[in-house]
């Protein structure tokens, strides 16, 4: 809340977005006419965009034992919704390690690239250094932002299966599905990463589905979102997919665009 009288009659705002966030005023944030814009405090001090790359075979379907050849996040903080940091790496498959021409042709990621590269969970020890580095999930707030609920639904759940590991618990708790939150904001029907980009006159920046790249594509339209006042709350929770899976399989298989 604004404790100026003055700055409390000019602004309107509910009871439930004064619960949820206070408001602060930018002076870097004029619009065309020179009026200040005003900012909501995000409830997460930190967000990571994140996007996986998997194997995969073209009509491979859902039960396909996807795994994770490419494991890029770019950490942003929330105050700006600028890059802070961004940690990425290839990952070798381990029980079908050589790739499908479909998949190479897909993502753009060579045999020779995942040859070399760690293990998952020789990756997650890395990632999970990058997590402390920034004292993300403990000492500051942290939320993943992901293109739809697979990534961290399905993506993640089959990985730690085949690796026969526990699913770390950062991968257990809600978070935000920018599909949902793009449709919710703007009234709109849900759409991918092209979609939403057109809304701002913008085209996709890479190579689509490189996971780096799609990544890149999610912090653009998180920070335009964000100038626009989003609030970046978390609306997806794995536990609710978890329990709703018998009725997910009878609408249909699940596919990433």
């Amino acid at each position: 809340m604004i404790n100026n009288k003055s700055f409390e009659d000019n602004i309107i705002i509910s009871d439930a977005q004064q619960q949820s966030s206070s408001l602060f005023i930018s002076k870097d944030n004029n619009d065309d006419d020179g009026v200040m814009k005003i900012k909501k405090e995000q409830p997460f001090q930190y967000y990571l965009c994140f996007d996986v790359e998997a194997t995969c075979e073209k009509g491979g379907g859902f039960d396909y034992k996807n795994e994770i050849i490419e494991f890029p996040t770019i950490l942003i903080e929330s105050t700006t919704f600028e890059i802070v940091e961004i940690f990425h790496s290839y990952v070798k498959p381990s029980i079908k390690p050589i790739l499908s021409d479909f998949c190479k042709e897909l993502t753009g990621i060579s045999q020779t690239t995942v040859d070399v590269s760690p293990s998952f969970p020789e990756m997650l020890i890395e990632f999970q250094e990058f997590l402390h580095k920034h004292q993300l999930f403990y000492e500051n707030t942290c939320a993943f932002i992901t293109d739809g609920p697979w990534d961290i639904r399905d993506f993640i759940r089959k990985q730690c299966t085949i690796s026969q590991i526990d699913r770390p618990s950062y991968f257990s708790i809600p978070w935000v599905d920018i599909r949902i939150l793009f449709s919710r904001f703007y009234n709109c029907e849900r759409t991918n990463i092209d979609g939403m980009l057109s809304r701002y006159g913008l085209e996709f920046e890479g190579r689509r589905h490189s996971g780096i790249d799609d990544v890149k594509n999610l912090a653009i339209i998180a920070k335009r979102m964000w100038e626009d006042g989003a609030i970046f709350e978390v609306n997806e929770d794995f536990p609710k997919w978890k329990e709703n899976k018998k009725s997910r399989k009878r609408r249909g298989k699940c596919k990433k665009e």
